[in-house]
């Protein structure tokens, strides 16, 4: 979770990228803190974000907009993916690409669930990493750049469209 005002437009592209669900994380490196209620009253803010952002590019799906979040409390969620990948800097990533096609390779299809963690600016802490590989996130490079995480998600988000709907029409 970006500080300041970053997080909205983050929302706002997510929502026009097609997401379907938008966690905040308060991962370690983050420097926004919340308190139970003021995570309340910004994901009440955030649902209003992606309303607008319905109406501009004309989806007919709002997002879900959780309240923030640790790593570990949205791991310790259970929650399951078909496709679970996460951005990272680390030397065993691969192109988002990649993971899609093992996938399609292996069950004779495209996923129809996809998680994308996207860190802070630093990256994820090696034992917040370690955490959602455990979990089953698969690496994946970002290109050569390291890229802001507003940047990252939106880039992230580009990429799964782009590889899903042209594989699925």
């Amino acid at each position: 979770m970006p500080k300041g005002k970053i997080i909205e437009g983050i929302i706002q592209k997510a929502t026009e990228l097609g997401a379907h669900r938008i966690v905040p994380l308060l991962s370690d490196r983050v420097t926004a803190r919340l308190d139970e209620e003021s995570a309340a009253d910004k994901a009440e803010k955030w649902r209003a974000t992606a309303i607008e952002a319905i109406k501009q590019c004309g989806s007919a799906w709002l997002p879900q907009v959780d309240a923030p979040v640790t790593p570990r409390e949205y791991l310790a969620r259970g929650e399951k993916f078909e496709l679970p990948l996460i951005a990272s800097l680390q030397d065993d990533r691969r192109h988002p690409r990649e993971h899609i096609k093992t996938f399609q390779d292996e069950k004779g299809r495209l996923p129809k669930t996809v998680c994308v963690w996207v860190g802070p600016e630093g990256d994820f802490t090696p034992a917040e990493m370690s955490a959602a590989k455990s979990a089953g996130a698969l690496p994946i490079t970002l290109g050569r750049l390291v890229l802001r995480s507003e940047t990252a998600a939106i880039y992230c988000l580009s990429i799964l469209n782009y590889e899903l709907q042209s594989k699925a029409g």
